[in-house]
């Protein structure tokens, strides 16, 4: 589950899924470490494992400096290096380890525990410092959202070099990707001019237009796509965000392309696509694009 800013609160929610579920497992994808302290992370994290009877999944991740600093007003410095620390102490905390926020202060111990013994905590990564770091602490990483395969195959040439630069096997560790899905029968101009501008919005993000487009002349590509998306003028916008970029970074069409597209996010190295619809269309998708549909159990 998404942590979506001003709307309802995520581990509510997942308090609520765990008392009304028996066997799927529940993750929070993801919160950090900016508006919600570690030893609140932890003590959110114990009770949803318990719960759930040990089905929770941490994830962590960084946010990004105009939510965290622009709207929230929160510091945003040392993004990484805090997230590092996030990790350290809440494993701390949950494997019944003092933690110290302070030298001068009294460290913090749980009154609770999680039920399993080592809860998986993953982390999300965009640029190949957060990768290496995924890779070196956490249990999974998951990928950002709307990443073409391009950008998958090479976070996961990055991912494979740093489990081998630790000492840590592949098998071990979780490869996710949250992939937005519209699912239908009916790919109308409207529907594509949706997700072009949605597009163009997450290419406009700080460094992550810079990841996602590896061609020649990219720069002059981004400045003039970030300039129509400030001016607002989706006419341009459209014409440089092509019908076939929305193939790429959205799983979009019927049934059977839908799975198609999937499967080639599991064959580049995901090893487990978390699908997002729309809410509206969550059971249709649920039901349409299950695991037992869309995986090849041979594989």
């Amino acid at each position: 589950m998404t942590e979506r800013y001003f709307h309802e609160e995520t581990l509510s929610l997942l308090g609520f899924l765990a008392a009304v579920t028996t066997k799927i497992n529940l993750g929070v994808g993801v919160i950090n470490p900016f508006t919600r302290s570690p030893s609140l992370i932890a003590m959110g994290t114990a009770t949803l494992d318990r719960l759930s009877g040990g089905r929770f999944i941490l994830g962590l991740g960084r946010s990004d400096k105009q939510l965290i600093t622009g709207t929230l007003g929160l510091d945003y410095e040392n993004s990484l290096l805090k997230l590092n620390d996030c990790m350290i102490a809440i494993r701390d905390m949950l494997a019944s380890r003092s933690y110290g926020i302070r030298d001068d202060l009294k460290s913090i111990n749980l009154a609770v525990s999680p039920v399993q013994n080592s809860l998986p905590v993953y982390m999300a990564a965009i640029g190949p410092k957060a990768i290496n770091l995924a890779a070196k602490k956490a249990d999974g990483v998951i990928l950002n959202t709307y990443s073409p395969i391009d950008y998958i195959r090479r976070s996961i040439g990055i991912i494979k070099t740093a489990l081998d630069e630790n000492g840590r096997d592949l098998k071990s560790f979780n490869i996710s990707c949250m992939l937005p899905v519209r699912l239908t029968n009916d790919v109308s101009d409207s529907l594509i001019n949706e997700c072009k501008y949605r597009i163009a919005r997450i290419l406009c993000e700080k460094f992550v237009g810079e990841l996602f487009i590896n061609e020649v002349n990219s720069t002059k590509y981004l400045s003039s796509l970030r300039q129509f998306v400030y001016e607002q003028n989706k006419l341009e916008i459209f014409k440089l965000i092509t019908d076939d970029m929305v193939g790429q970074y959205y799983v979009i069409g019927d049934q059977a392309h839908c799975i198609q597209r999937i499967n080639e996010y599991i064959d580049s190295g995901v090893q487990q696509p978390l699908l997002l619809p729309r809410l509206s269309d969550f059971i249709n998708v649920a039901e349409k694009l299950n695991p037992k549909i869309v995986i090849d159990p041979n594989k």
